[in-house]
């Protein structure tokens, strides 16, 4: 090999290694980003689930009380159209009496009759009904009271979460929209491959930490002593190392050294 090809080969193999320093760097600095932006977010607490399971509580309950109130009014207009019935019935009923003055025979009589008894059970029947869904206007008017009730106790509740909420949001949002900015671009320099790997392993971590450094010969994250070969490849920065316990990317003190708030 000439030393031209030597030279060159050296500045690919530099050029590798710088590589790999920077995405090393841009990992670190999107994991300390990220979880900077985490504290925010915890500090927030349960407020936005809160928030949200009120929301659901409010429209569920309005959902409920329009329900309610469609059932009160299909019963209220089975109600006017019983009292219908019943007039109708009382009219065919006055009607047959005065055609039983006129009536030439017994048979006309019994049939006119019969025409009477069966608008008298007619009349029985829809006041029956009548009872049965007035007795549920009034079950349904007393849901839809304590409906409303909960409903404007819960309005109250959401109303004074929104304004906790909002109000800490106020405090953090021009930090954290900051911190998005700056974790955005730090995963414009990272490959998607390892993109992806490294959100995976921070969401399954327990405190989101997907890179951490060396302490004490053993991993930032799991603890787990690192063998000293490993070591010495993740101070080279050749290539992305991973502990071989618990998957999170190791880094050495030199990147950490490098990170810049």
């Amino acid at each position: 090999m000439t030393k031209k090809e030597v030279k060159k080969a050296t500045t690919n193999e530099e050029q590798v290694e710088i590589s790999i320093e920077q995405k090393l760097e841009a990992l670190y600095t999107l994991q300390q980003v990220d979880s900077k932006i985490d504290k925010i977010r915890a500090y927030r607490g349960e407020l936005p689930l809160e928030v949200q399971d009120l929301e659901d509580e409010v429209a569920g309950l309005e959902t409920r009380i329009g329900n309610l109130q469609e059932d009160a009014k299909k019963l209220a207009s089975e109600i006017a159209n019983y009292k219908i019935r019943i007039k109708e019935a009382e009219a065919l009923i006055k009607k047959y009496e005065e055609q039983q003055n006129n009536v030439r025979n017994n048979r006309e009589y019994e049939s006119i009759s019969k025409e009477i008894e069966y608008q008298q059970l007619d009349i029985t029947l829809c006041e029956k009904r009548i009872k049965e869904a007035t007795a549920k206007t009034e079950e349904i008017t007393a849901k839809i009271a304590a409906a409303q009730q909960r409903l404007e106790e819960r309005k109250a509740d959401l109303a004074a979460k929104k304004e906790e909420l909002q109000s800490i949001i106020e405090d953090t949002q021009k930090e954290e929209e900051a911190l998005l900015k700056r974790s955005s671009e730090c995963e414009g320099m990272i490959e998607e491959r390892l993109l992806v790997a490294y959100k995976r392993i921070r969401k399954n971590a327990r405190n989101g930490l997907a890179v951490v450094g060396i302490n004490r010969d053993a991993c930032g994250g799991c603890f787990n002593k690192i063998p000293p070969q490993h070591q010495l490849d993740i101070c080279t920065h050749k290539k992305i190392i991973v502990c071989e316990y618990c998957g999170r990317i190791l880094v050495d003190k030199e990147i950490i050294d490098n990170y810049k708030e």
